[in-house]
């Protein structure tokens, strides 16, 4: 059955069964699985994934999905056979990879766009070429030096179709939706020698980060960016990466990066701590109520020195709790850092965020005199669940989604790890899957970047292996009463001991934070 099934993912590499997918009644060699999840199918060449996003059009469920292939819509109807509608690329001369990078792609599901970032380093350009790009409004004749962001409408599905012009903007990493996507926060990645007037930094090291930049995109076609960055002094009062936003349920803004968790209100009147005068929140001047930097060690983060929060989630609903913490008082985040061995990787964190509230810590906070928020717990493969962690040195966690209180956690070469946060001070792991791969062509190792709920379907997106389709077994509603996973059900197959990855063009696990084009 397996050889039967690897000849139909083969040999359906055309447009016409771009979307079939290739599922079995067991995983694919090479793979570890918890008995909690169900191993549903995979989507044949949908490899060079970075993220997608779902929403529903006249009735039929859509998968959008971003890569270095540019945008692709699915009919997810069906979600255990997405069936590809179209795929975009940017007329932009891009490099020889393609999309770089949108890493979070954001979508205005109200208008039906796609808001989709363009990184600075899509392109391998030296910076003698690029003037001007530290500029709002510079006339940059370099295509290959742009960053900043595209509109695409989704509204037919089947035909993408991109909406004004491309915002050039100085930075590039992540753009996100504030107030309904009425306003987009861009920010990141390192800075260039032409940000410098964003204050003193020193490349490669604290405060060598791109702040957020507003744009105001009320009609698509014509937005307007407003020249001064927000999200100012970060990291202990120097400016630095702002990395991502995340938006909760009641309309906060919480900004990860180098430095910590910072957390906006973006309307309604609020006490600026930075000028202890009361006044009114905008998308374009929010007001610092929360956050700071994380503390290290056992339930911190596994780096102080880097304290990289790669993205977060507050949530809202008393379903992610800890004794002692008031109600939605508690931050999710995930720490971008791969120092080796893996057990010293990236790690999730929960973090009770009382001891921040007013933003007066996060604002006064130096490095002689730093402010701390309160660790709660951490989580790590293998640190936490020994048993259960992929044969790999280089391992840091990546993007999540939360249902409920589950997390679906994509953790790059530990492939999926479902954490139950309904304690937040014990964080569990409950299920998992990764492949340890059998060729790197038709079956690689696991290099996952962001995962999805739909229901109780789990959508992992792996930059190597492309779509993959789990289901957990009773859905996340449950999970907070599933047995704590720390040991394989399935062994990786023992004649794949070692991992193998396919050609994803850079050659690295890692999206390149720091690196700038040489």
């Amino acid at each position: 059955m397996r050889s039967v099934l690897l000849v139909l993912a083969t040999a359906c590499l055309g447009a016409g069964c771009l979307g079939a997918v290739a599922s079995a009644a067991e995983p694919p060699r090479g793979a570890a699985i918890s008995d909690s999840l169900e191993y549903v199918g995979r989507v044949p060449d949908s490899d060079k994934i970075v993220e997608g996003k779902f929403d529903s059009i006249w009735g039929r469920d859509v998968l959008v999905t971003t890569g270095r292939y540019g945008f692709r819509t699915y009919d997810v109807s069906d979600p255990t056979r997405p069936k590809l509608l179209d795929t975009f690329q940017p007329g932009e001369i891009l490099g020889e990879e393609g999309y770089w990078q949108d890493e979070d792609m954001e979508l205005d599901t109200r208008r039906k766009l796609i808001i989709g970032a363009l990184d600075p380093r899509h392109d391998d350009v030296d910076q003698a070429s690029c003037p001007g790009i530290g500029t709002i409004g510079a006339k940059n004749r370099n295509p290959k030096c742009r960053s900043g962001f595209y509109v695409i409408s989704y509204a037919d599905p089947t035909n993408l179709e991109q909406v004004g012009d491309f915002v050039e903007l100085p930075a590039g990493h992540t753009t996100s939706c504030i107030e309904g996507c009425r306003y987009v926060w861009t920010g990141g990645p390192a800075r260039r020698d032409d940000l410098a007037y964003l204050g003193p930094f020193t490349p490669g090291a604290r405060g060598d980060g791109r702040p957020i930049w507003v744009t105001d995109l009320r009609n698509p076609k014509h937005p307007k960016t407003f020249p001064n960055p927000i999200d100012l002094g970060r990291n202990d009062g120097l400016t630095d990466y702002s990395h991502d936003v995340d938006v909760d349920a009641q309309g906060f803004a919480w900004v990860s990066g180098r430095g910590g968790l910072t957390g906006y209100a973006t309307r309604g009147w609020w006490r600026d701590p930075r000028t202890d005068q009361w006044r009114r929140a905008k998308p374009w001047d929010p007001v610092l109520v929360a956050g700071g930097g994380l503390p290290g060690g056992d339930a911190g983060v596994a780096q102080r020195q880097t304290d990289f929060i790669h993205n977060a989630a507050r949530p809202v609903g008393g379903k992610v709790r800890a004794e002692g913490v008031p109600k939605d008082r508690i931050a999710l985040m995930t720490e971008e850092d791969f120092t080796e061995p893996c057990d010293q990787g990236g790690r999730i964190v929960a973090a009770d965020i009382t001891s921040s509230l007013g933003g007066e810590g996060a604002a006064s906070s130096t490095p002689e005199n730093p402010f701390r928020m309160t660790a709660l717990d951490s989580f790590h493969p293998a640190r936490n669940a020994t048993d259960s962690s992929a044969p790999i040195t280089e391992c840091s966690a990546h993007y999540f989604e939360v249902s409920g209180s589950t997390l679906a956690a994509a953790w790059y070469g530990q492939g999926l790890r479902l954490i139950d946060a309904s304690n937040a001070r014990d964080l569990r792991q409950v299920g998992y899957y990764y492949v340890t791969g059998t060729d790197p062509a038709t079956n690689p190792s696991s290099l996952s970047w962001d995962t999805a709920w739909h229901g109780d379907f789990v959508f992992l997106f792996d930059m190597d292996r492309g779509i993959e389709i789990l289901r957990l077994k009773g859905g996340p509603h449950r999970a907070a009463r599933l047995a704590t996973v720390r040991e394989p059900a399935r062994q990786p197959d023992r004649l794949a001991a070692v991992p193998v990855r396919a050609s994803t063009g850079d050659g690295a696990l890692v999206c390149p934070l720091f690196v700038t084009p040489s």
